[in-house]
């Protein structure tokens, strides 16, 4: 079976090739059709490169393929590459968090801001990874989804709140005119109630990294705080 996403380079440009998905019956069931993903997720690339957003050119496309550039190393290899690359990952994370509010000022939720979905080069932040990237989720709720997806996986990625995490707090909040920080803060009030049930289910694993941050995802995003 072929490689689905693999190295490779166009006219000497480094790049990533990306294959439609195994068709299996689970993938299916779990995803949809792949064709019909990678084909909406080919479209999601043309759309965004008509808008002139940051993501990577496409460079090559064929019928079960495309390539788009090489943006550079993700900001979740930056955040664990250690103390040598802690001032580099703080920078990052501050351009990420300011480069995902302009984002949404253009109208554009990217639909899943992981920090593996987000890439650092030459002082530039690309986003990658359009699966989940839908017109639908162009609205200030999709905006609101994106922000809490991206401290989300900051935090279960840190484990707390700290001078960083304020820090790209301060930078999204700096460039937001939509009050989309408040709607997401919203979002967050109205599952307030169920987190203490949460964090006591979740005690067993709450070293995990998608459990550590939950206390401080919650408390970053509360309005009374």
């Amino acid at each position: 079976m072929p490689i689905r996403i693999e190295k490779a380079a166009v006219n000497g440009v480094a790049g990533w090739r990306k294959r439609v998905e195994d068709g299996s019956l689970r993938l299916r069931l779990q995803k949809g059709d792949p064709r019909r993903l990678f084909e909406a997720e080919r479209e999601s690339y043309h759309q965004v490169a008509r808008a002139g957003l940051p993501f990577p050119k496409l460079l090559e496309e064929g019928k079960s393929h495309f390539i788009v550039a090489d943006a550079g190393v993700t900001l979740r290899h930056l955040a664990r590459a250690g103390a040598a690359h802690a001032a580099e990952f703080e920078t990052a994370l501050i351009a990420a968090a300011e480069t995902l509010a302009r984002l949404h000022r253009a109208g554009f939720s990217h639909g899943r801001p992981n920090l593996c979905d987000i890439c650092w080069a030459d002082g530039q932040i690309t986003f990658i990874d359009l699966e989940n990237f839908s017109s639908k989720r162009n609205t200030p709720d999709g905006h609101a989804r994106d922000l809490l997806i991206f401290f989300f996986d900051i935090l279960a990625e840190r484990g707390r709140v700290d001078e960083v995490v304020r820090a790209a707090a301060r930078a999204y909040q700096a460039q937001d005119r939509m009050n989309i920080w408040g709607r997401a803060e919203a979002r967050l009030d109205r599952l307030r109630p169920f987190v203490p049930a949460l964090l006591w289910l979740t005690r067993p694993v709450a070293h995990k990294r998608d459990f550590r941050g939950i206390p401080g995802f919650v408390s970053l995003f509360d309005a009374k705080a």
